[in-house]
């Protein structure tokens, strides 16, 4: 390692700063942009669940849960699928889909291509939830995320992140141009 105690390193692998305690640090610009965007995931994702509990009774879990199976073919997904795509472990989404099939929002199905797998299929009903989910998703984050950045900052966050998440485009759009059911 080429750090050097208090000082930048000169290693582009390693571009930090050790300080008089040992301890690594980022400059400022990096623990503003670091720091900045966890915490504004933090807050943004804590409000947003209590207005999804608030309004519709469910967290974002499980709104993000309707949304992939709205926009699946068929509105349905294996449940290992559900889970991947969700980042979720295969026991959450599980709980998961009993709470959503216990409001009759999802049904488990067996899987059309494997007899020994479940699937997750989307109701009439559990669609309707979807629209006003969504219809509560969209409004937050309009009012607390893209209402206080302009244009610009706005289209160098997309660049930005498309590096980091280049599927992220995709899943907002997939599904969307008709009603799956």
């Amino acid at each position: 390692m080429t750090a050097t105690t208090g000082q930048e390193t000169t290693d582009s692998a390693c571009p930090y700063i050790i300080g008089e305690d040992g301890l690594a640090r980022w400059s400022d610009t990096e623990a503003d942009a670091w720091i900045g965007l966890i915490e504004t995931q933090k807050a943004l994702t804590r409000a947003l669940d209590a207005e999804l509990e608030a309004r519709h009774g469910l967290r974002l879990s499980a709104a993000e849960v309707l949304g992939r199976l709205a926009a699946a073919p068929d509105a349905r997904l294996g449940l290992s699928k559900l889970a991947g795509e969700c980042a979720l472990s295969l026991s959450r989404i599980s709980r998961i889909v009993d709470v959503l099939e216990a409001r009759g929002l999802v049904e488990r199905r067996t899987s059309c291509t494997d007899a020994r797998a479940t699937d997750a299929h989307l109701t009439k009903a559990g669609f309707s939830y979807t629209l006003q989910t969504q219809a509560t998703h969209v409004a937050f984050v309009q009012e607390h995320f893209f209402k206080l950045l302009g244009p610009e900052e706005v289209a160098t966050l997309a660049e930005v992140f498309k590096r980091f998440a280049p599927r992220a485009a995709e899943a907002c759009t997939a599904g969307a141009e008709e009603d799956p059911l």
